[in-house]
């Protein structure tokens, strides 16, 4: 059996994960994302019981187009968001843009105030 890729290993194993822990958010908005990372294809659905599908779901809110390169540099944090759009390395079609600051919710939930502010 091979290894999955890093981007598979993001949607299949990360990114579910990540829903688990923020479950509020996740169920409380509603909206697809499609991603096509130099032809592998994966949507998330927000609000579903199946949140991730390694396919294109038909008409969503956002789709994005990612080089595989510039994907991989979302996932280690070394994109360069304004330049990677110049050289549309993503792109983007849709307007909700809302949608894709949710998301990104999920992948870096607010620090939560824990009360222990001694000032």
């Amino acid at each position: 059996m091979s290894r999955p890729d890093r981007i598979e290993r993001f949607f299949a194993y990360q990114l579910p994960f990540m829903v688990v822990e923020n479950l509020s958010e996740y169920m409380e908005h509603q909206g697809t994302i499609t991603f096509d990372i130099g032809g592998s294809h994966w949507s998330f659905v927000f609000g579903c019981e199946e949140p991730i599908f390694p396919e294109l779901k038909p008409d969503p809110e956002l789709a994005l187009t990612f080089t595989k390169p510039a994907f991989k540099g979302f996932l280690d944090g070394s994109l360069d968001l304004a330049e990677a759009v110049k050289s549309r390395a993503i792109t983007a079609k849709g307007d909700d843009f809302d949608l894709l600051e949710r998301f990104g919710r999920l992948l870096r939930p607010p620090s939560k105030n824990l009360g222990w502010d001694a000032r």
